[in-house]
């Protein structure tokens, strides 16, 4: 009783030892020899007699009628955006493309810097203007007829408010 339970055991085990190779396997043919093999990589070119292969049902075949078969069976897979892209840039490409961005965020800094200098240079003389004004020295404006009138006191007062909310609105 026991040896036969031993047997079962040894037989049961040599079974399922072989089990995995086949069941992982999706390649089967006979080589030149009339073997069967178990792989999951393609067989070599010179096999004629493949008996199982990646979609395609047991029995052999001839692997050129195999790939004309899934070649008509197979749906055509739709473009991906990737592969529709443009290929990959060159170094150079990507080189000029990077040059190209840094002088675009050169320009930009530049021409906020002018901007803020200008800026600055304005609100320095609105802020002069503003001081000349409360200081009583004499200040004229031009006419319409090219001439200058000089302010009185309501008038300089107007201007003073009128300096002091530009130099809020711009200067602030």
């Amino acid at each position: 009783m026991i040896r036969s339970s031993a047997l079962s055991l040894s037989l049961l085990a040599a079974a399922l030892a072989t089990v995995p190779a086949s069941a992982s396997a999706q390649w089967q043919w006979r080589d030149a020899s009339g073997r069967m093999v178990y792989s999951d990589v393609p067989p070599p070119p010179d096999i004629k007699r493949i008996v199982k292969g990646p979609g395609q049902p047991a029995g052999e075949y001839n692997p050129a009628e195999a790939t004309a078969t899934n070649a008509e069976v197979a749906p055509a897979r739709p473009a991906t955006a990737k592969a529709a892209a443009a290929p990959a840039p060159t170094a150079e490409e990507a080189f000029q493309k990077r040059r190209a961005e840094r002088l675009e965020a050169a320009a930009k800094d530049a021409q906020k810097e002018m901007e803020a200098n200008e800026r600055a240079t304005r609100c320095a003389q609105l802020r002069n203007y503003a001081q000349g004004l409360q200081q009583g020295a004499r200040t004229g404006v031009m006419t319409s007829d090219g001439g200058v009138q000089f302010l009185g006191g309501e008038q300089r007062q107007a201007e003073i408010v009128k300096t002091n909310a530009n130099i809020e609105k711009d200067c602030g």
